[in-house]
């Protein structure tokens, strides 16, 4: 069982790839309290899919596959590494032999090389084809047997769609080819360390003759062959064959103590320059370009598993809730209305009325029907109104099923300043959350009767009349 631990920008991609792949398949997954946890992640859709794929990921499982894919695939490549150096240096082995025959420099060179070259030609060859959807095993067969390994090794449900994610999700660019190519060339690169290490090894401890032997091919082509691939390792200063000696190899085993540090230092030499050194480069451009192709990656956005998450996580208005805890005394503005007397205008204005409440009610003279305050434009035109021309009666409408909030609270208490009398109407009478709009209120200044439950008592104080305190509000 491989830890948790945080995932990174890549695997959270993944995850988000295997999500969607799953609800593209299947139907949308329950995400209700999902999106409301990422309602406070910052407002970009891919970082709020980002987030909302890890908390289903968690729930689902896959978020766990994707770890223990990635510690089976650290697993597997370790013991690949050493297979590979293993194989290396048997290869050697087997090449050179015992010693009690002579080693042919030609087919020495070409076991060791033969099927490295001929890999690195299909990979090149396959790096210059466009690029086509999917994982294919275009960064090279190592790394396609690699991945498949590793994909065989967990047979879980969660664990069964993680591979063709992760294809889904570096198959549109070049990023898969990297990875695999990095993971190629450093399995060649380690099998042909094993190689040269075993060379070495044997060259060090054993006694060989060297010979190259042909029978239709004149000896000037092998003296050119020999100066032709001794010129690179030359330059690092390995030893080349002298003409003489490479001509006297081919009539019988050189056996000269300074004819055979010269093929061995050239069959080193060869090895490394044609062999290990262009798989380890090839291994470490492949790593840097991996590194730099998962930094730019990011979510396909116009995808339909992802585009239909933007109504769901970019809402156009969201609720941002309590940012401070309440005050036990709720401030007041100062004052901008006119003399109490010289107004005898009154108005009568909605404040979030239920989509269930007609309005304007129809006891109450139209003309005195201020409006809904609904928005937040309604909520300024209604101020600047009452401040141009402040009422000398101002009845505000509530919705005693609603609990009230600071906001409400708030702009009742800048109604109220411009009016000389403001009264606060409860809409359908009595509900289990009036004591909580009464003590609002308290708390904004209003007196006990201020807050009226009864639309007749309503209506009489709007029209001027007097009203008894009791009964009024409870």
């Amino acid at each position: 069982m491989f830890p948790s631990r945080p995932l990174t920008p890549f695997e959270s991609r993944w995850l988000a790839e295997v999500v969607r792949r799953h609800e593209e398949r299947h139907g949308p997954l329950d995400d209700a309290v999902e999106c409301l946890t990422v309602g406070a992640t910052p407002a970009e859709l891919e970082t709020r899919i980002l987030h909302r794929a890890d908390a289903l990921g968690a729930r689902e499982g896959w978020r766990d596959a994707i770890l223990r894919w990635h510690g089976r695939a650290r697993l597997v490549l370790a013991v690949a590494a050493v297979l590979a150096l293993v194989l290396g240096f048997g290869a050697a082995a087997g090449v050179l032999g015992d010693g009690s025959r002579p080693v042919n420099v030609v087919w020495a060179l070409g076991g060791l090389l033969g099927v490295n070259l001929f890999s690195l030609l299909l990979w090149l060859a396959a790096t210059a084809l466009p690029v086509r959807g999917g994982v294919a095993p275009r960064g090279g067969a190592l790394g396609g047997v690699w991945l498949r390994v590793v994909a065989a090794l967990d047979r879980s449900p969660a664990a069964a769609s993680v591979p063709q994610a992760l294809a889904g999700l570096t198959g549109r660019t070049r990023i898969a080819q990297w990875g695999l190519g990095c993971v190629t060339h450093t399995l060649w690169a380690l099998a042909l360390a094993g190689a040269v290490t075993g060379v070495l090894a044997l060259l060090a401890t054993r006694r060989y003759g060297f010979v190259w032997e042909t029978t239709i091919l004149p000896g000037e082509v092998f003296v050119g062959l020999t100066t032709a691939l001794g010129t690179l390792p030359s330059w690092l200063g390995f030893p080349v064959p002298d003409p003489a000696t490479v001509v006297a190899s081919g009539d019988a085993p050189m056996l000269d103590e300074a004819g055979r540090r010269a093929w061995a230092g050239w069959l080193v030499g060869a090895l490394l320059v044609y062999g290990l050194l262009p798989r380890l480069g090839l291994a470490l451009a492949c790593g840097g370009l991996w590194v730099a192709a998962l930094r730019r990656l990011k979510l396909d956005l116009a995808r339909p598993g992802y585009a239909r998450l933007r109504a769901a996580l970019m809402p156009d208005s969201e609720r941002i809730g309590v940012s401070d805890p309440e005050p036990a005394v709720m401030p007041r503005p100062l004052r901008h209305a006119a003399d109490p007397g010289a107004s005898g205008s009154s108005a009568l204005v909605a404040l979030e009325l239920g989509t269930d409440v007609a309005w304007p009610p129809a006891q109450f003279p139209a003309a005195l029907d201020a409006g809904r305050l609904d928005s937040r434009e309604q909520r300024r035109a209604a101020l600047n109104r009452f401040a141009a021309d402040a009422p000398g009666r101002l009845l505000v409408a509530i919705d005693p099923r609603r609990t009230p909030d600071r906001g409400n609270l708030g702009l009742i208490a800048e109604l109220s300043d411009h009016a000389a009398e403001t009264r606060v109407w409860a809409v359908g009478g009595d509900t289990a959350r009036l004591a909580l709009w009464r003590d609002g209120l308290a708390r904004l200044g209003f007196a006990p009767d201020a807050l009226i439950v009864d639309a007749a008592a309503a209506q009489r104080w709007l029209a001027g009349q007097d009203v008894p305190t009791t009964g009024e509000a409870r």
